[in-house]
């Protein structure tokens, strides 16, 4: 599976990306709101049953939520969703200020200005 991502690059499918989310997420909450291995995979598998060639990464994002939602963990859903607005802002920022700088996209640095986020 292809995920679009927000830049509009299309990458592989990635499912640690999802599990990296979530957990980043579950150290904001207390226990009984954190999502498990079981779930975790869960949501995965959620996302792959799908079985579709493209998706946007927003998308995968929304199914996430959706099934955090579901697992009835409500506070670990807004914290998702609050991690990837942050990612979001961020990469967005990156944009605007790598533009004010070299002044155009076309310049190699600027092609890769999101490496850093998407490794953060």
């Amino acid at each position: 599976m292809k995920v679009i991502k927000r830049d509009g690059r299309v990458v592989d499918y990635d499912r640690e990306k999802i599990a990296i989310a979530i957990q980043k997420a579950n150290e904001e909450v207390n226990l009984e709101q954190r999502a498990d291995r079981n779930n975790i995979k869960l949501i995965m598998k959620s996302v792959e049953e799908l079985d579709k060639k493209r998706i946007l990464v927003e998308d995968i994002q929304d199914i996430v939520e959706q099934k955090l939602i579901e697992l009835e963990k409500y506070e670990l859903a807004k914290r998702y969703v609050d991690y990837s607005y942050e990612k979001t802002l961020t990469l967005k920022n990156i944009e605007d200020s790598t533009f004010d700088i070299i002044g155009n996209d076309d310049n190699e640095f600027a092609k890769n200005k999101v490496m850093f986020v998407e490794n953060m």
